[in-house]
């Protein structure tokens, strides 16, 4: 597009009466919605009748709107269009078939938003509504007046929408429908009450714990409501933590020592900074540069987006916290590309995204604290020789077949086959003018840089200064704060239902460390898989398959460390090296089938809003990942075994 086409484009939209209410970032994101639709002369846009389902705003031409008299093959001419000025505007607020046909009185362009992307961008963005819904009240008014003759009538109190009115509005888009789920409650309660009933007062396995058997149970209940979605994940969350004191599991402290640990603080501060930066137009500007300068289609985007997360793991070590960053910011970039919400190109990115930021965890040693915390479990004969660099070879193998596959796997499931999807690329035409809308960096955008740069470099300097990246996440949340970047506004944007289900995630590991259950389960697994160390490629597969089943009850990091702790011994004597066992603890104990499983996934799938995809639209990358997850590992068995690993 040249430079004269795009500051027009750009002038227009930023003069055009329906859209001046919308601040400059709304506006551009709604430029990524528009599709440029070239008209004959003497072509008919739409007839009356038709269904309302698009809007459409003039760049050049002129267009007549006719209404059908009640004459026989008689029309009415009710209104000649101009550039600048919209035609079927109603058809954003009333989906009502058309009232009039359009016909091209010359050739001309006009701007295409077909109403279903417009409603989907309200729901993000609810101001886009109101300022809509006021413009059009007085368009009507104007047209109404000029047929009559009469002026228009002034604006009293009356007309203007109360707070409580405009509050209703936005609530009524913002919020999807209430789901017809009273089936779901009734089912997943149902199943948790007999889940729980059945195991209570059954004996616990020899060796177990009474408090033990009674924490897995109240777990194990807790699934069908989370599979069903009969509650909400930080509502069940606090339930479940509840549970666990109520029945004597275990004392509060333990129950909700998650929610005192180091690791929420910096949930709860990163999520608040990320939501400040996006916040600040920042991620969405940085989301329009890096789709301007990526190549290849979508095979490119997603190779940009998974390389960019693997890149990007010794800077931030955890997984959490990276995912819960580029968040905001992939919404802002599939919206730049004028992908529709859930289709299979936003899903494909978010999986990408997920695959790189969440997933590809083993890659360096400082790609996740979990890793760390392997090394710090294995054998002090075996972690004294690890480094950074060693790390890296000894993980290539698995690293290198595990990240081939994810990208087949999501290029398969997610790649654009539709027309509309695959003409994607030209309404992304559209970038030079949404970049022209955001104009220069503001204030808030500039210091939403600075604080971000310094927190990326308090994350990676961290060996140097000692400093929990927790802590270094707080102090930028507090300077963003200070100057106002972040309000209490953007607070409440902040996703406290998934904080609240994290604080009792974190606390899960404990509870079972109270209750003696990891020692049993230690045992248990050293029984099931140690005769197995006799056929490395057995053991390694019969290894996965069992972090596959442990990852239903325990949290990542707690599931491989506590596979690595009982594991390593005999894996030790068998002649298999223990970082063998790490590795694969790590890589597989990271798969997820039910949604609660990851807190990675959960915090994609939150920090987006769940714009992006729906859960069903995951599952395959779900159990692709496993999949591929068995194969690369067992794949990696002659290398290792040329390493003189096993």
């Amino acid at each position: 597009m040249s430079q004269s086409l795009t500051q027009s484009y750009t002038d227009l939209l930023s003069r055009i009466a329906l859209f001046e209410h919308l601040d400059r970032i709304t506006l551009a994101k709604l430029a990524a919605h528009l599709e440029v639709v070239h008209v004959a002369q003497g072509e008919i846009v739409f007839r009356e009748g038709d269904p309302g389902d698009a809007f459409y705003l003039v760049i050049d031409g002129f267009f007549s709107a006719y209404a059908a008299s009640q004459d026989k093959g008689q029309q009415t001419l009710l209104y000649t269009f101009g550039a600048g000025e919209p035609f079927g505007d109603m058809a954003l607020i009333t989906n009502r078939p058309r009232s009039a046909t359009i016909q091209a009185d010359t050739a001309g362009e006009v701007f295409r938003l077909e109403r279903s992307r417009f409603i989907e961008l309200t729901r993000q963005e609810p101001a886009v509504l109101l300022a809509v819904a006021t413009t059009l009240s007085d368009h009507v008014l104007q047209i109404n007046a000029q047929l009559s003759g009469k002026p228009i009538p002034a604006q009293t109190e009356a007309t203007a929408l109360e707070p409580t009115e405009e509050q209703e509005l936005i609530s009524s888009v913002k919020s999807p429908p209430l789901r017809s789920g009273a089936s779901r409650v009734i089912l997943g309660s149902g199943l948790a009450v007999m889940a729980g009933l059945a195991g209570w007062f059954v004996p616990p396995p020899a060796g177990l714990s009474t408090g033990g058997w009674h924490a897995l149970i109240t777990l194990l209940a807790s699934i069908p409501l989370l599979a069903l979605g009969a509650l909400p994940e930080g509502i069940l969350a606090l339930l479940l933590s509840t549970a666990w004191v109520v029945v004597g599991v275990a004392p509060t402290p333990i129950a909700l020592s998650g929610f005192a640990s180091a690791s929420w603080v910096l949930v709860v501060s990163v999520l608040a900074v990320g939501t400040g930066i996006s916040s600040s137009g920042l991620l969405y500007r940085l989301g329009l540069w890096t789709v301007a300068h990526t190549r290849g289609g979508f095979l490119g985007q997603v190779l940009a987006l998974s390389v960019a997360g693997v890149l990007t793991g010794p800077a931030i070590p955890n997984a959490l916290g990276r995912m819960s960053l580029i968040a905001p910011a992939l919404t802002d970039m599939v919206e730049a590309l004028g992908y529709a919400p859930k289709s299979r190109g936003a899903a494909g990115l978010a999986m990408a995204a997920f695959a790189g930021f969440g997933q590809m965890t083993a890659t360096f040693l400082t790609s996740s604290t979990t890793a760390l915390l392997i090394i710090a479990v294995l054998p002090a004969s075996i972690s004294s020789g690890l480094d950074w660099v060693s790390w890296m070879i000894r993980a290539a193998p698995a690293n290198a077949f595990l990240f081939l596959g994810l990208i087949v796997s999501i290029l398969w499931f997610y790649g654009p086959r539709t027309a509309e999807e695959k003409a994607v690329r030209g309404r992304s035409g559209l970038l030079e003018v949404q970049r022209a809308l955001l104009g220069p960096l503001s204030r808030n955008e500039r210091l939403s840089f600075i604080v971000g740069v310094a927190l990326l470099l308090g994350f990676i300097t961290q060996p140097l200064h000692g400093i929990h990246p927790a802590w270094i996440s707080v102090f930028a949340l507090t300077v963003l704060a200070l100057t106002e970047v972040v309000t209490t506004s953007t607070l409440r944007m902040v996703n406290w239902n998934f904080v609240l289900l994290f604080g009792t995630l974190a606390s899960l590991s404990k509870v079972l460390s109270h209750t003696q259950f990891d020692l049993w389960f230690g045992h248990l697994v050293v029984d099931t898989v140690g005769v197995l160390t006799g056929t490395p490629i057995v053991f390694v597969a019969a290894l996965t398959v069992l972090c596959f089943v442990v990852s239903f009850v325990l949290r990542w990091p707690a599931a491989a460390s506590l596979l690595t702790i009982a594991l390593a011994p005999v894996a030790g004597a068998a002649g298999i090296n223990p970082l063998i066992v790490g590795l694969v603890a790590l890589i597989a104990c990271n798969t997820f089938f039910l949604p609660y499983q990851s807190s990675v996934y959960l915090a994609l799938y939150h920090g987006t809003g769940g714009a992006l995809f729906h859960h069903a639209q995951a599952r395959p990358a779900a159990l692709a990942y496993a999949l591929i997850t068995l194969i690369a590992l067992c794949a990696s068995v002659p290398a290792w075994q040329a390493m003189g690993l096993l």
